[in-house]
């Protein structure tokens, strides 16, 4: 069985089956908590809730890991600032393009915030990663300018 649920009550709001080629069970999940409520709340409370729901969803075995991973990329000092703490919503599908100018025809955006169909979520950054792949493709594959 393979899958995921989704929550409005949390703390993980996405949540997916990790299950590794070789069969040894994980689940995998997306804290929907703010950072500075995660930064107060902090780790082992956080981990806490966290198992509390998964128990909720899949069973008191879920509450029982062999272990756990918390990453909190707004925490990292070398992938965040203070401005990423402050809340900004979901991202929103948009048809605008995330890249102007000159750097237009030679960059590939593909995070999962510039799908069309799903930005945000991990079927966005599959649609992102599909389009901007079919982009550099087509970039190798067009014939070079002439001058």
């Amino acid at each position: 069985m393979s899958g995921t649920a989704q929550s409005t009550v949390g703390p993980l709001a996405e949540i997916h089956d990790a299950t590794t080629a070789s069969g040894a069970a994980a689940l995998f999940g997306f804290v929907g908590v703010g950072a500075d409520r995660r930064h107060a709340l902090g780790e082992a409370a956080l981990t806490r809730t966290c198992l509390d729901q998964l128990v909720r969803l899949f069973g008191p075995e879920a509450g029982k890991p062999s272990r756990t991973l918390l990453k909190d990329w707004a925490a990292d000092p070398w992938t965040a600032t203070t401005d990423d703490r402050r809340p900004a919503g979901h991202p929103l599908t948009s048809a605008r393009s995330w890249i102007a100018g000159p750097w237009r025809d030679r960059l590939a955006v593909a995070g999962s915030e510039v799908s069309a169909i799903a930005p945000g979520y991990l079927a966005g950054a599959v649609d992102a990663a599909e389009r901007a792949v079919s982009e550099v493709i087509a970039r190798l594959m067009a014939p070079a300018d002439q001058d």
